[in-house]
């Protein structure tokens, strides 16, 4: 109880209801086993307004802008208490994560609400990242993959959303049907015409590349698409990694649920320096490409 006073302040502290209404906001989000419960149209409106529905609401109630819906809604219905951002920052952690450490939470929430020098999401920053979880179908074969997004900001300040990056087990080249085709040892004999029948065996391409050659996923997912040789079955779950905050990073995830603590939430949070974060942009996210491996937070 004495933490929610740390990040709740009443205007009125010897009004008994508004230390009472304190306490609530407090349990409300880090009491795991509270239920909502939301039949009336009171509950439902109460609900919709505490959900993070959309990303962009995740980004500005990061940012503590005072035009979000929830402190809109907190400021009608509890006009005698005042919010501080750090408070409000701990509305966007999964509450129902019990991995959490609370002195890293903590750690976290004083260093991005720094008096000196606080930090804020910027959508146009380029070291976010959309992980969109999906079924693929190739050859009349079906598989998981991975596809990175980001949002690329454009000369003329404009932006769009681009695949950065891919992995599947079912973008790899097919088997060469006959292991006896190749380009002989005396190929270079004749200048090497045998290379014309290298370009009409597409089947046994294998044979003809050097042993051990990392295919470029992405390069070839492209080259497929373009032939209408690959299909998007389903999307199964899409998260959000945001390496933008100096010395940390985090990844929000959706949360469909009946209690107030549910919409886009933050389920995974790192200490990273920037050496790290290059690292996690190679080994997790799996952009392997060298322009696609850019310094953060520099």
């Amino acid at each position: 109880m004495a933490l929610g006073c740390v990040f709740i302040k009443c205007k009125h502290r010897r009004t008994m209801l508004i230390r009472t209404l304190a306490v609530f906001l407090f349990i409300l989000f880090f009491n795991q086993v509270l239920k909502s419960q939301f039949y009336s149209n009171n509950q439902i409106r109460e609900k919709f307004n505490y959900e993070i529905i959309q990303l962009d609401e995740f980004i500005d109630r990061f940012n503590f802008d005072q035009d979000t819906k929830l402190l809109k809604y907190l400021a009608i219905n509890f006009p005698d208490i005042s919010i501080e951002r750090k408070g409000f920052l701990i509305t966007l952690f999964d509450g129902f994560n019990i991995d959490y450490q609370e002195s890293l939470i903590k750690e976290f929430i004083d260093f991005v609400c720094d008096s000196t020098n606080p930090q804020y999401l910027n959508f146009y920053n380029n070291h976010w990242y959309a992980e969109v979880n999906c079924i693929l179908e190739l050859h009349q074969q079906v598989d998981t993959a991975k596809i990175i997004m980001k949002n690329q900001f454009n000369n003329d300040s404009s932006s769009k959303w681009v695949i950065t990056g891919i992995n599947s087990d079912i973008l790899v080249l097919p088997k060469s049907k006959d292991s006896m085709k190749i380009m002989t040892p005396v190929s270079h004999g004749t200048d090497f015409i045998a290379l014309n029948d290298v370009f009409k065996d597409g089947q046994n391409i294998q044979n003809y590349i050097v042993d051990d050659y990392p295919i470029d996923q992405l390069t070839y997912f492209m080259t497929l698409i373009h032939n209408n040789k690959i299909k998007l079955k389903q999307i199964i779950k899409v998260s959000y990694h945001f390496l933008q905050i100096p010395g940390w990073a985090f990844t929000i995830n959706y949360y469909n649920r009946k209690e107030l603590n549910s919409g886009w939430l933050i389920s995974e949070l790192t200490k990273m320096s920037n050496g790290d974060k290059e690292e996690y942009v190679k080994e997790i996210l799996q952009i392997d490409s060298p322009d696609q491996q850019e310094k953060v937070n520099q």
